[in-house]
């Protein structure tokens, strides 16, 4: 079987037999990724009477009770509804089955040798996602600006990401506000990044890159372009995935919530070969 889509009149490949997972796996009962000093996120058995959910306890199924916290327990996607008075549920979106992205490698600089800015809370020590190492791997990355509609960050040296982290209280790098600005430039409607905010973890409550990216006016709430975006963080990017063209399967409990866990997976774009 051979699968192909059609993008700006020309046809790719999509490479279906190798699957690129994006999502962190969530452990209940041992490693987990953690921010933010939220804790752990929980499964126990459900209990009542002389049900137990447990069947090495005696139970007729396994039946558990969980308790997670989106934003700090692992891979989730966000929209507006997460920054605005606006209750804009991320269940509601419905990104096409397979979105065009790119897969963008960069490397954290320090705030004050970047060149760019923060918005909110900040000190010149920061680790950030800056608009000199974006350019930089768009470029490596050689693709059609169509696939820049989602656009996936792995970053790399200090404050990068790690899987099955507790970032908790260790400043991990961020987007700077140039950054920002740059990804809507290039059309990003969808963002996927390894690390657990685009914004400072103590930004002071402000979280300027967040609100410039959905384009929320405290006042008038969101545009509607913002109330299209997506956020997901915490994702892991296999170090073999190599910067280029990709489809994106951006998918998500129907949560009737600000956000919700995600499980995105890429697939290798290449031009489609008309030779069986």
């Amino acid at each position: 079987m051979r699968l192909w889509v059609e993008l700006g009149g020309v046809r790719y490949e999509v490479d279906a037999l190798s699957p690129v997972e994006l999502a962190q796996p969530l452990n209940f009962y041992g490693e987990q990724p953690q921010a933010f000093g939220l804790g752990r996120a929980q499964a126990r058995a459900v209990e009542g009477g002389d049900f137990v959910g447990d069947v090495r306890r005696g139970g007729s199924v396994n039946c558990e009770s969980i308790e997670l916290i989106a934003h700090g327990h692992g891979t989730h996607t966000e929209g507006v509804g997460h920054i605005s008075a606006e209750r804009v549920p991320v269940g509601d979106l419905a990104p096409d089955p397979l979105l065009p992205a790119v897969l963008l490698r960069v490397t954290t600089r320090s705030l004050a040798e970047s060149g760019d800015s923060s918005q909110g809370k900040s000190a010149p020590d920061d680790r950030v996602i800056c608009t000199a190492e974006l350019r930089a791997a768009l470029s490596r990355a050689d693709v059609a600006p169509a696939f820049c509609r989602a656009i996936v960050i792995a970053t790399s040296g200090q404050g990068a990401a790690a899987p099955l982290r507790d970032y908790s209280a260790t400043n991990p790098a961020y987007l700077s506000a140039e950054a920002v600005a740059w990804l809507l430039e290039q059309g990003c409607e969808h963002l996927l990044i390894d690390l657990p905010s685009i914004d400072r973890e103590d930004d002071g409550g402000t979280t300027p890159a967040h609100r410039a990216y959905f384009e929320l006016d405290a006042d008038a709430g969101p545009t509607d372009a913002g109330r299209r975006r997506t956020i997901t963080e915490f994702i892991d990017v296999p170090k073999p995935a190599c910067e280029g063209a990709y489809f994106l399967s951006l998918r998500f409990a129907r949560f009737v919530l600000d956000a919700s866990p995600s499980r995105p997976i890429l697939y290798r774009a290449r031009p489609f070969d008309e030779t069986p």
